[in-house]
């Protein structure tokens, strides 16, 4: 079983290499190609996190919701009141983070709860369904020591007449299956996490091609709030979703560390990523290097994930080995019904501004086909495809991938 503990000196690192990320990371503006699309400066005006956070409800009937998360987020900790503590030394209210969520839920109430998690391991897998707000917290600055850490994949085995967990049946299953493979399912709006560490730590290398997908964070809530959070894993690290496609979910990620190689960011939630380290690791060289993002949001909303001020970076194998900033997910459950009737194609939406991108990122052709259907990366025309289940020809519009005004070595020129 891999060990994903990192040191003091790591934590310290990655933290300086973020530190002034707000002023250095942006770069001047390159050349749009079709294999490394450019947006246009009144285009980037528009791709702001205000823009993206102005709404909520409905994608076809958004309304006017306007959410601020630096305004309106976690705070101090050192002033927070912990209605809850989870100590796995017995010092706390409770020792698992499970119980406290059993605890909590069984309570009920719209108030939000506050969890102190005290230093330590947390081996545990966690269901938080549709409850009050939470804010899960440590006290101290460094994330890696508050460990919450699980290993299924989703080819795990389980019996078939048994429950993957609480929020993800699966009954009849003999798998976990993706989502049954998460360390912390967060179905929850208003979920809020800062100063811990969340790791699936499944050992994908006996058997590298089949049911690796191992999740560590899952949210399928609005206004979730990620604060100095660090999501270990390999492929699928992290999911952020909608409680259902026509459902408008709002995620906000900062001062953070994200560590994957395949598609270790995926779904369908509007996400901004502010200060953020994705790290790109070796521990499956894949034919195509790894791919960072594999959003799959509906094409119908003008917004997906939006990445700012932050890096990617990559272990010391990846010098040499080229790796996609990302690929669509042409998720085979994601189309989306509109009230015309008209079926809307997923159609992932990401643009990436004003961040340093390493040597790791194929510079020339940084965004590979997509995922599930092959559609080779195109940005300026819509393409035929075989998709859905039975797989039929079907029209996919152009991608939907942006960079803006990068610098480091693997930035557009």
């Amino acid at each position: 079983m891999k060990t994903y503990q990192k040191t003091l000196s790591l934590a310290v690192l990655s933290a300086l290499l973020l530190g002034a990320c707000a002023t250095s990371l942006e770069g001047p503006l390159a050349t749009s190609t079709a294999k490394r699309p450019q947006l246009a400066v009144d285009k980037a005006a528009g791709q702001t996190m205000a823009a993206y956070f102005a709404k909520g409800g409905l994608i076809e009937e958004p309304s006017n919701d306007p959410w601020d998360p630096l305004t309106n987020g976690i705070g101090d900790v050192a002033k927070l009141k912990p209605t809850y503590i989870v100590a796995a030394d017995g010092s706390g209210t409770h020792k698992t983070i499970q119980s406290v969520v059993d605890t909590l839920t069984a309570k009920g109430g719209s108030e939000r709860v506050y969890v102190l998690v005290k230093p330590g391991t947390y081996r545990e897998q966690i269901c938080l369904k549709e409850t009050a707000p939470v804010t899960f917290y440590g006290l101290d600055g460094d994330a890696s020591k508050v460990l919450i850490v699980s290993n299924l994949a989703s080819g795990s085995k389980k019996d078939k007449e048994a429950t993957a967990n609480a929020c993800e049946g699966r009954k009849g299953a003999d798998t976990y299956g993706t989502s049954g493979s998460s360390t912390f399912l967060a179905y929850s709006d208003g979920f809020q996490a800062k100063n811990l560490t969340i790791s699936n730590d499944y050992d994908e290398r006996p058997n590298p091609k089949s049911g690796t997908q191992a999740v560590a964070l899952n949210t399928r809530g609005d206004k979730v709030i990620l604060d100095n959070v660090r999501l270990l894993g390999n492929q699928d690290t992290l999911m952020v979703k909608s409680k259902d496609r026509a459902t408008i979910n709002r995620v906000f990620i900062t001062n953070s560390y994200i560590e994957g190689d395949v598609d270790f960011i995926f779904g369908h939630a509007v996400t901004v990523f502010d200060k953020v380290e994705f790290k790109s690791l070796t521990d499956r060289e894949g034919a195509e290097g790894g791919f960072v993002f594999a959003p799959s949001h509906p094409d119908i909303y003008p917004f997906g994930y939006l990445v700012t001020n932050s890096k990617f970076t990559s272990d010391a194998n990846k010098e040499g080995k080229k790796i996609s900033l990302g690929r669509a997910w042409d998720d085979s459950s994601g189309t989306y019904k509109a009230k015309d009737d008209k079926v809307h194609m997923p159609n992932g939406m990401l643009v990436i501004r004003s961040s340093w991108i390493g040597a790791h990122i194929d510079a020339e052709s940084p965004w590979n086909k997509a995922a599930t259907t092959s559609r080779p990366f195109d940005s300026e025309k819509a393409q035929t495809v075989q998709f859905g289940n039975p797989k039929v020809a079907t029209v996919f519009p152009a991608n939907r991938l942006f960079e803006f005004r990068n610098s480091g070595p693997g930035a557009a020129k």
